[in-house]
């Protein structure tokens, strides 16, 4: 009981010699450490003159050879241009193939055997209704003097009004789309004077069909004036017409 009273007293007494022990050797490391040596540093000063024998001077660099004049550019010899590229093959096409023959036998049993046609019958034509007007012919007095008379020059001139009048005339023409299969004719006299008035319309003689007869009465309303005549004179001429099959 006694020893466990005086265990913080023996406690501190042996912490206190390690300290002590551990201080001792400390000093005995210290102490056998070798010393580090001391390093003198003396500064001198230079002599304020140099010999100039000592003196460190660059060497002198010689100056670059001179470069010998050039009086004219040398001639640079030409290129070639790039060869032209191969031009590419055309592809060909490929061949088609050859068609297999095949025997009449051998087509026969896979379509069948050909019916014969039937033989088209013609329709019959229907006759087509050509209209026609003659050309005017002039009619000439019988008791006109020989000085009044036309000359051959007055004739053909005249031959061409008349060629004209017709197709004015052909033009103005309505024929009458009810009169189809129907063969009518009409002959008609009228006069034209020297400035190409048309007046004095005679059907001479009439068709026998109002509507036709009308129709041509209707073609010289439109025309009314043919034009001054070549001779300067009034004329009169003749007219057929005619809707034949």
């Amino acid at each position: 009981m006694k020893l466990s009273k005086d265990q913080p007293f023996w406690t501190s007494v042996i912490l206190h010699v390690v300290v002590l022990l551990a201080l001792a050797l400390a000093t005995i490391i210290q102490a056998f450490k070798p010393k580090p040596r001391e390093q003198v540093l003396e500064l001198v000063s230079l002599p304020l003159e140099v010999p100039v024998s000592r003196q460190t001077t660059a060497p002198d660099i010689p100056p670059p050879p001179d470069l010998p004049e050039i009086d004219e550019m040398p001639d640079i010899p030409d290129v070639p241009p790039p060869p032209a590229p191969a031009p590419r093959p055309t592809p060909q096409p490929a061949p088609s193939p050859e068609p297999s023959l095949m025997s009449a036998d051998d087509f026969f049993k896979q379509h069948g055997n050909p019916q014969p046609r039937q033989p088209v019958q013609p329709r019959p034509s229907r006759p087509v209704e050509v209209p026609d007007i003659s050309a005017p012919r002039i009619v000439v007095p019988q008791n006109v003097a020989r000085s009044e008379q036309l000359t051959q020059a007055q004739m053909s001139a005249l031959q061409r009004y008349t060629s004209q009048l017709n197709q004015r005339l052909n033009t103005a023409w309505r024929r009458p789309s009810n009169l189809a299969g129907i063969r009518l004719s009409v002959t008609v006299i009228f006069d034209v004077s020297s400035s190409g008035l048309i007046t004095n319309i005679r059907l001479r003689p009439s068709s026998g069909n109002g509507s036709f007869d009308q129709s041509v009465r209707d073609a010289f309303a439109r025309v009314a004036n043919a034009g001054p005549t070549p001779t300067g004179q009034k004329h009169t001429f003749s007219m057929d017409f005619r809707m034949v099959d």
